[in-house]
């Protein structure tokens, strides 16, 4: 070894993030803290997704990475450490369950903790003798930082998704007396020290590796995805049921309810389930055999709306008059905005995908397609206010229903 070289990575959480640790206690699926009960990123769950972003030939990915194959064995060049958290943070519980149809599949219920967005993190990425892939590391970082490499569990789904503040690099050449004298010196665990650091910009542009559309959308009406997890017990809400929300009671549209809303209508368009497979994933639970999402959603935070109370009953359609016992009362969100970010992974599909998506976005822009629960009483719908893929503003196309001109064929 004679050069070594240190990223330190400041970043926030920009969605909840998902890191089980293997624990049931409190969910189906608990999060990881250290001693102190604060959340932790275990360094292995960068390892593990950098690795397999990187685009770079199997056995130069072997020689950085390491390997261990029989009695052969190889060291990686980098090392990753720990996230830490450097702020005060909040673990939510989320509920999901598998639908079909707008039904809920038989024991596809499950919930799970995560670390809610805004949490702010450390770490530490180390390279040695990096000349010939630190642009790939750069490359990585860049990823992590744009939305197209995330971390943890369900990150096609919105989770995991990180916003770097800050980004600095620290290089030592050990075959210099002087500069060895230095990482002697060198506290690369003192995350509040700067010194030897430099600070470094993420201006690169890789994103040809992923396809992009953004929308910005503004709701017509009000949305219902239920939370049914009190985050606070002593607040007693007079509320049977309440929009999912963070703690700040900023209400959310998760990635799951984009991604299965989006899912059936696409299936729909396609008529064509082994696409449809293809480019959002699949669990074969009876042929044990899966395969993972090609796209991804965001998670979307409503604002600029109203919260209000309603309460509502069931009606017995034979007599018109209400149910017994079918009164309740839910919280939930009216006429608010919010953004909604699509990657799709490159393919030789990626073509027919986009027209597909085009159909399925002028569907969800004209009120056909609407997300979450309470559709059938008009909850869930939006209409789309602004409209890009890979930058390329496509409203006009939008607002046209002009498919081919969206999709690029025009």
């Amino acid at each position: 070894m004679s050069k070594i070289k240190y990223y330190k990575i400041r970043f926030i959480l920009a969605s909840p993030l998902a890191v089980g640790s293997g624990e049931d206690t409190n969910t189906d699926s608990d999060v990881i803290l250290d001693s102190t009960g604060n959340p932790v990123i275990p360094a292995t769950a960068f390892a593990g997704v950098i690795r397999h972003y990187l685009g770079i030939e199997s056995n130069d990915r072997n020689e950085v990475f390491g390997y261990i194959s029989g009695q052969e064995h190889c060291e990686s060049k980098i090392r990753f450490y720990d996230a830490v958290s450097v702020s005060d943070s909040f673990v939510t519980v989320r509920d999901c369950v598998a639908l079909e149809n707008k039904v809920a599949k038989k024991s596809a219920k499950f919930d799970m903790e995560a670390v809610e967005s805004g949490a702010e993190f450390i770490t530490l990425i180390e390279l040695r003798d990096y000349d010939d892939y630190d642009n790939h590391i750069r490359e990585a970082i860049w990823a992590l930082n744009n939305g197209y490499l995330r971390i943890g569990s369900k990150t096609s789904r919105g989770y995991g998704q990180i916003k770097i503040t800050e980004l600095k690099s620290a290089e030592f050449d050990l075959s210099d007396k002087n500069s060895k004298r230095k990482w002697l010196d060198f506290e690369p665990f003192d995350y509040y020290s700067d010194k030897c650091y430099e600070n470094c910009d993420i201006d690169e542009d890789y994103r040809n590796k992923f396809t992009k559309i953004h929308l910005e959308l503004k709701q017509n009406g009000a949305i219902s995805i239920r939370s049914y997890t009190v985050k606070n017990p002593d607040d007693i809400s007079s509320a049977d049921y309440v929009q999912l929300s963070t703690k700040d009671d900023t209400p959310v549209i998760p990635g799951t309810s984009w991604a299965g809303a989006f899912r059936e209508r696409f299936l729909q368009f396609s008529n064509d389930d082994n696409l449809t497979d293809k480019l959002f994933g699949f669990v074969d639970e009876k042929n044990k055999n899966q395969k993972k999402s090609g796209i991804y959603f965001s998670e979307s935070r409503l604002n600029g709306g109203n919260w209000k109370v309603i309460t509502r009953n069931s009606i017995d359609r034979f007599s018109a008059g209400t149910k017994d016992g079918a009164l309740y009362t839910e919280k939930t969100y009216y006429n608010g905005k919010c953004g909604l970010d699509i990657f799709i992974a490159d393919s030789d599909e990626i073509s027919e995908y986009i027209k597909i998506l085009s159909a399925v976005i002028c569907d969800l822009n004209r009120g056909f397609l609407a997300v979450g629960g309470l559709s059938a009483v008009g909850r869930g719908l939006f209409s789309v206010e602004k409209a890009e893929i890979n930058g390329r503003n496509i409203t006009d196309a939008l607002k046209a229903g002009n498919i081919s001109e969206m999709a690029g064929d025009e």
